[in-house]
């Protein structure tokens, strides 16, 4: 009976480790600063072909030369605070494959209040268009107060930066499918900033998750009740 149950503990001991020792990852979440910008890519006649194709080209990147981003092309949208996951998600299907940036926004019932321009009616429009033309850029700004090791999973083009837009930290700023993360890590008591750009229609996406690994002391405590119980069963044996 005994060594049946020793067999049963060490059993369900492998079992925990094995549980244990998994990576989970789970949305980031938090209270954050948003700014969105909309326009479309330069057309007509006032750029050449190869000067056109260029700042076409720049206007669906995820980074600070974005020319939608730096205002010389399009407007801004509206400023307001999101509080929720970053966990923002839009299908193809989605306005005939448009998209809507408020529900892209609300997508995991995130809350936006404290708008300090335009407003939530501002947001209630397509979000891009095919052939990469309307284009949409959002800026996330947020604080952490721990360290932070994640995977970003965006569709279109996504940066992380710290120091106001100066270091990049990780990225894929060119438009890219969701099937196509990539992993960042963040000092505590930081402050981040994510540049993502939707493009070229819907679907849209920006996920970014936390993966948390398990602290060594949990992997001591299981090997100590372990050691303990066959202590426990040489102590009997003695006794025998």
């Amino acid at each position: 009976m005994l060594r049946a149950a020793l067999l049963g503990a060490v059993a369900c001991g492998a079992i925990s480790l094995a549980g244990v020792a998994t990576a989970h990852a789970t949305p980031v979440s938090g209270t954050y600063n948003i700014t969105v910008w909309q326009g479309y890519n330069p057309q007509g006649t006032n750029f050449g072909y190869s000067s056109q194709t260029a700042e076409r080209n720049l206007s669906q990147q995820a980074n600070t030369s974005n020319t939608i981003f730096n205002g010389s092309v399009g407007k801004e949208l509206a400023a307001f605070t999101y509080t929720g996951a970053l966990n923002l998600y839009q299908p193809g299907t989605a306005n005939n494959g448009e998209g809507n940036i408020l529900s892209f926004l609300q997508y995991s019932r995130g809350q936006l209040t404290g708008f300090t321009y335009g407003n939530s009616g501002a947001l209630k429009t397509a979000m891009s268009s095919s052939g990469f033309n309307l284009t949409t850029v959002f800026e996330i700004q947020g604080y952490l107060d721990h360290s932070l090791t994640g995977t970003i999973n965006s569709d279109d083009g996504s940066t992380v930066y710290t120091n106001n837009l100066q270091t990049v930290i990780a990225g894929a700023a060119a438009p890219q499918t969701a099937s196509n993360p990539y992993s960042f890590s963040l000092p505590g008591n930081s402050a981040f900033q994510i540049l993502y750009v939707e493009a070229n229609g819907a679907p849209a996406k920006l996920l970014v998750n936390e993966t948390s690994v398990p602290e060594p002391g949990s992997l001591a405590l299981l090997g100590t009740g372990l050691l303990g119980l066959g202590l426990i069963s040489t102590r009997r044996r003695r006794k025998a």
